[in-house]
């Protein structure tokens, strides 16, 4: 199915995806009882992508295992500074140095990942990165949650031995190097970067809003982790069923209409929960349910849409980043502004409604675009 250097690739993937769940799924109640406010965690996302967008417009050129061991220094440096949190400005500079990590790790992952799979089998590849986060997010908040109730040591413990495993790990993958220029790598996604953008502006939603307001509810280690894992346990059988059927009909984005539809229709119902747990809990549910087949179908169809990989996934990056930001700044707005943020829900189920919309106009009515 897949070739033994695929394999030990997904091994790094999979021991990268560990250290940082574990590490950091707990952190949010962690800083909740460090006193720090649902805004400033809020605005801390927001960095986290800001410095994102600086690497990505910068180090335009770069090595693959150099990149990957920056990212795991940077997480370790992002979860030992937020260990103790002594003022404000420090968090904001741990989650800024956080935001390397999704830089370093994710753009050079991708590129590899894609391009050791057999293009007939992109749908199940994609869904298998998908998922893997999704395995992990059952048994990794669950555990953390449990054990920083015991002594959170044991935590900071567990993560330096899952970061030295994953560092090792890095230096059985093979190098390479990666070398673009913005305008052409935004240019290369010119017929994806609509959708792209439009993704980004709605994931302040997972990536942000949901952590972050969740905190409303829920306040401890133990129960913030079964949360996550609940969220986790409820997506994996979807994700890896239509990642094989969307292999056999080799025609995905008519998946994406009834996804980002269910979910921009989701999205603009979470704005009535009105501190009501159970309706929080069902509404994030659905989300999470179709989130990973929507980001397995979407990036399946990028894949598919741009043959250069190593221009298409760093423009791909890059307008996802910005995306996100513009997504999370006004998240925080609506975190400041509102005692309990009503409108971010009613914007970001707007954006993701013109998903669709987009999709239809540029296949059926101005034909510019054929996605398979």
């Amino acid at each position: 199915m897949f070739n033994k250097k695929f394999l030990l690739l997904f091994t790094f993937y999979i021991s990268f995806v560990w250290f940082t769940v574990f590490g950091t799924s707990i952190l949010p109640t962690h800083f909740l009882a460090q006193n720090l406010s649902l805004q400033q965690m809020m605005f801390g996302t927001v960095l986290r992508f800001v410095a994102q967008i600086l690497l990505l417009i910068t180090l335009t050129t770069f090595t693959a295992k150099i990149s990957w061991r920056l990212a795991l220094v940077s997480s370790l440096v992002y979860i030992l500074l937020s260990i103790k949190i002594y003022n404000v400005p420090q968090f904001y500079i741990a989650s800024f140095i956080n935001g390397f990590a999704m830089f370093f790790f994710f753009v050079f992952y991708n590129i590899a990942h894609f391009e050791n799979t057999p293009r007939e089998r992109k749908g199940h590849s994609s869904a298998l990165m998908f998922i893997a986060p999704s395995l992990i997010g059952i048994i990794a908040p669950l555990v953390a949650g449990y054990v920083a109730q015991i002594n959170l040591v044991i935590i900071w413990m567990v993560s330096s031995t899952s970061f030295l495993i994953s560092f090792y790990l890095v230096s059985l993958q093979k190098d390479f190097q990666v070398s673009y220029k913005i305008k052409a790598a935004i240019r290369e996604i010119k017929a994806t970067r609509m959708f792209i953008f439009l993704e980004g502006v709605w994931e302040a939603l997972p990536f942000g809003v949901i952590p972050i307001y969740t905190l409303f509810f829920i306040k401890t280690p133990f129960e913030y982790g079964i949360f996550l894992s609940y969220l986790a346990l409820i997506s994996i059988i979807a994700n890896f069923t239509l990642g094989k059927i969307t292999d056999k009909l080799q025609k995905r984005t008519v998946f994406l209409y009834p996804l980002t539809i269910i979910m921009a229709c989701t999205t603009t119902l979470l704005a009535f929960v009105n501190s009501n747990l159970a309706s929080w809990i069902i509404l994030t549910g659905i989300i999470q349910f179709f989130l990973p087949l929507f980001w397995n179908v979407s990036t399946a169809m990028i894949i598919d849409s741009h043959s250069n990989l190593q221009l298409a996934i760093p423009g791909r990056e890059l307008i996802l980043a910005i995306g996100r930001v513009v997504g999370l700044v006004m998240a925080f707005l609506s975190f400041t502004i509102e005692k309990s943020p009503y409108y971010i829900f009613i914007i970001l189920g707007s954006v993701l409604f013109l998903y669709p919309i987009v999709l239809f106009w540029n296949t059926k009515i101005s034909k510019t675009y054929s996605y398979l």
